[in-house]
């Protein structure tokens, strides 16, 4: 019986590796080098404590300013770079790190790696955001024809892949040995929840709001019709949130959301993400203002309209979830979130994540509507 037991745990903890990328712990290769399984369950073998690292991917960078390991970083993606325009950032990592924006970009595009360009700048490892098979073909494509390990991560939704960024950066941090600050960083996101859940956690349900996010960001800017099934505020916070009867279309927890179907629900309480301001026509604080159906709205009607910081560009930035989940506290239950100035707490958020209290710089990006109550 005990060899069974035996047996299933190392089965489960093989598939915890293949699903959200570990540090292997039964071989060491010697010569400077260890061997991990990445999160698209390749097994790598990489050097030990690099000092050159590049990363690709969307946001991609975001994990190594978490981990305080910017000043490593010797290639860029496109995204992360000064080739894309996007002169009002809104990525607290970046507005912390803007020296990460002059480093060489490895493509021309998101994702996007040329061999050619990574060999010339030669780094000891590639870290590159994905798991899917794409993405796994293409990091075993690139180390072939360079002969630089790449090693891929998670890099995705928090709320419903908790474990697999945790592993990432784990798995990260063990690599480029800065575990205590990757367990530090975890373990401040646990204690976050922690303390959300906490605080809402005898409310009945009968005594909540129905609440709506519209203008979540997906591959480009929202409208309204953009939300979150799953959005974090909402989760940690036991919140009414009207879409959590629909699954997410996305690995960020995105879904798109008909007019008719905003109506239906009538939430009593709107939070707009500002991401939503770079859509064609203004997005949703437009829609809300000018839309006859819109204005017929419970919330509209009533003043009930919140505006929230961007916590998807270009990725998810897990720090604006966290800071914006104290703000939506405050407007739910002011009396359990009496203790909170979201301005501060933000600031106190992006200064342990990211090294700088960026709140004031990322309001300005956002034609100073961050927390803000919308008049439409």
């Amino acid at each position: 019986m005990r060899k069974i037991v035996t047996v299933l745990l190392l089965l489960a903890l093989t598939l915890v590796c293949m699903s959200a990328g570990c540090v292997s712990t039964s071989e060491e290769t010697g010569g400077g080098t260890i061997t991990i399984t990445d999160s698209g369950g390749r097994v790598v073998v990489v050097p030990d404590n690099p000092e050159r690292i590049a990363v690709s991917g969307s946001g991609s960078t975001r994990y190594f300013a978490y981990l305080n390991v910017t000043d490593r970083l010797v290639a860029i993606d496109y995204q992360d770079s000064n080739l894309l325009n996007f002169p009002n950032d809104v990525r607290p990592y970046m507005l912390a790190h803007p020296e990460i924006k002059d480093l060489p970009a490895l493509g021309t595009a998101k994702g996007v790696v040329d061999a050619e360009k990574l060999l010339s700048i030669n780094p000891d490892i590639l870290f590159m955001a994905g798991y899917s098979d794409t993405a796994i073909q293409s990091a075993n494509e690139i180390q072939e024809k360079t002969g630089i390990p790449v090693v891929l991560f998670y890099a995705g939704d928090y709320v419903t892949n908790g474990d697999k960024v945790a592993s990432s950066l784990k798995m990260i941090g063990n690599i480029l040995h800065v575990d205590k600050r990757a367990d530090d960083v975890i373990q401040y996101f646990a204690d976050v929840r922690a303390d959300l859940e906490t605080r809402t956690a005898g409310i009945p349900d009968a005594e909540k709001p129905s609440v709506y996010v519209g203008g979540i960001s997906y591959s480009g800017a929202h409208g309204l019709d953009g939300t979150d099934p799953t959005y974090y505020p909402f989760t940690v916070l036991h919140a009414m949130n009207v879409a959590s009867v629909i699954n997410a279309t996305t690995s960020t927890g995105y879904a798109a959301i008909s007019k008719e179907q905003i109506l239906g629900w009538d939430p009593d309480i709107i939070f707009v993400d500002l991401g939503t301001m770079n859509a064609a026509g203004g997005g949703a604080i437009i829609e809300l203002q000018t839309d006859p159906s819109y204005q017929e709205l419970t919330a509209v009607k009533t003043g009930e309209v919140y505006a929230v910081n961007p916590h998807t560009s270009m990725g998810t930035n897990h720090e604006t979830s966290m800071a914006n989940a104290y703000y939506i506290g405050t407007i739910l239950y002011p009396e359990q979130f009496a203790d909170i100035n979201p301005a501060e707490k933000a600031n106190e958020i992006y200064t342990f994540i990211d090294g700088a209290p960026v709140y004031e710089q990322l309001k300005a990006n956002l034609n100073n509507l961050s927390y803000t109550k919308l008049v439409v």
